[in-house]
């Protein structure tokens, strides 16, 4: 399993070609980091076959990548919870369940709930959080 920090103090969205929202743990480069990346053609027949067809999440530095698989997603109380199915979380280095410390300003915060209601909810239905609450 690969490492991931338990206090995330920087978040940001990128709205261009693809809808991002992302967490990282510091601004400093090359600082760890999660994306989370909208569904952008759930209806692209080889999309579906490769079973892309829906949100992806994205660990740097190392680029791990893995399409779906966040089972459950909260924010509460100034902490970002996440439960991944096993194969994503192995995929992605980090543990099936994984909490985060959100050190994040007010606008980051509300910003960082709205991008994942997004891109959670984005693409193949079977791969939507059972639980989601941001």
């Amino acid at each position: 399993m690969g490492w991931a920090p338990d206090v995330l103090r920087d978040a940001g969205e990128d709205d261009g070609d693809v809808y991002v929202v992302g967490v990282r743990e510091s601004t400093d480069p090359g600082s760890w980091s999660l994306l989370f990346m909208e569904c952008l053609d759930a209806d692209d027949e080889q999309d579906i076959e490769l079973g892309m067809d829906t949100y992806c999440l994205v660990v740097d530095p190392g680029q791990a990548t893995h399409y779906g698989g966040v089972r459950e997603c909260g924010i509460t109380g100034g902490e970002l919870r996440l439960v991944f199915a096993e194969d994503a979380a192995a995929t992605l280095g980090l543990p099936v369940e994984k909490r985060f410390v959100l050190d994040l300003p007010a606008q980051q915060l509300e910003l960082l709930g709205r991008g994942l209601s997004r891109v959670l909810t984005s693409g193949r239905r079977d791969a939507v959080p059972h639980r989601l609450e941001v």
